[in-house]
């Protein structure tokens, strides 16, 4: 599901703050992974060989592995939530999280945008105010 349908399903308040719970999950899951790393490479030693040593070498590449994909992650939806964030304010009356999406799209969108540039890191939205009605585009 994409992220203007999410936002039309369950509002722009909801849709951010499981945005930051996602995020902040993701980032408790890093956390945890350096702490199992640390402590699997504490416990490691060589001076015997067999499963253990073998099981705790294991333990450390999937946490790593692990810690890695979720710091990534936490990273990408705590940007994402903040940039439609910063702009989910009408500009003429203030009005925080009240709108009613009218389009959305992942190209280029815009006089200042460049039309081919088919890279844009997340959709544009075109919002209303439900207060006053002034149109404004998001993220910025």
């Amino acid at each position: 599901m994409d992220i203007a349908t999410r936002i039309r399903k369950m509002g722009f308040r909801k849709w951010y703050e499981r945005q930051l719970i996602d995020s902040h999950l993701s980032f408790t899951t890093c956390v945890l992974c350096g702490i199992t790393v640390a402590a699997c490479l504490e416990s490691i030693t060589f001076t015997e060989f067999g499963w253990k040593p073998a099981a705790l070498l294991a333990a450390v590449a999937g946490s790593v592995l692990l810690g890695l994909y979720s710091w990534k992650r936490y990273i990408t939806v705590l940007q994402r939530a903040e940039r439609y964030g910063d702009r989910s304010t009408c500009p003429s009356c203030g009005t925080y999280a009240r709108f009613e999406i009218l389009a959305s799209g992942t190209t280029a969108e815009g006089p200042y945008l460049d039309p081919a540039d088919d890279s844009l890191p997340c959709p544009w939205l075109r919002v209303r105010c439900r207060k006053c009605g002034t149109p404004w585009r998001m993220p910025d």
